[in-house]
């Protein structure tokens, strides 16, 4: 449960922050659960930034983000953090993680926190593994290399398969 104390700044200073759609000059951000609850570890949430593009620019973000934060309990925690990181006044508009690679994300924090505890390293290095295992379903489920017009033509030359 959200801490009282966590759960009015959220309300004070994330809140007024969030933009339900995008414009130009807000930040893109995403917060999700990389680290579920156990007996040995809290659960754990990772909040990501993404500078907005300049003024004119295509409307894209970098692949990998500008801020990141990471933080157990609740993702409002992640959100919290991940503002107090960012300039004064940014506006975030959030994405789902589906817009995002929720595995990259968790990289860069696995990569770069000194301070993880190795159970937490673990828990970031699976979580890791089983986006990149989803996504490779994803895509074997998704796309095929199957062209109806040169299976024909391989037919013609070598006869059926």
């Amino acid at each position: 449960m959200t801490d009282k104390s966590i759960q009015a700044r959220f309300i004070a200073e994330v809140v007024p922050r969030l933009q339900k759609h995008w414009s130009e000059g807000t930040w893109i951000g995403c917060v999700f659960r990389a680290v579920g609850e156990t007996d040995k570890l809290h659960a754990h949430y990772v909040a990501a930034a993404w500078e907005p593009p300049d003024r004119g620019a295509a409307p894209m973000i970098a692949r990998l983000p500008d801020a990141t934060y990471f933080a157990p309990h609740e993702a409002e925690r992640a959100l919290i953090g991940l503002l107090d990181a960012l300039p004064a006044g940014t506006r975030l508009h959030l994405a789902g993680p589906q817009h995002i690679d929720p595995a990259l994300v968790t990289q860069v924090v696995l990569s770069s926190d000194r301070n993880l505890s190795p159970g937490l390293k673990e828990a970031l290095a699976a979580f890791v593994g089983a986006e990149q295992a989803r996504n490779e379903h994803s895509i074997r489920q998704s796309y095929t290399d199957r062209d109806e017009a040169f299976e024909a033509f391989k037919g013609k030359l070598f006869g059926k398969s």
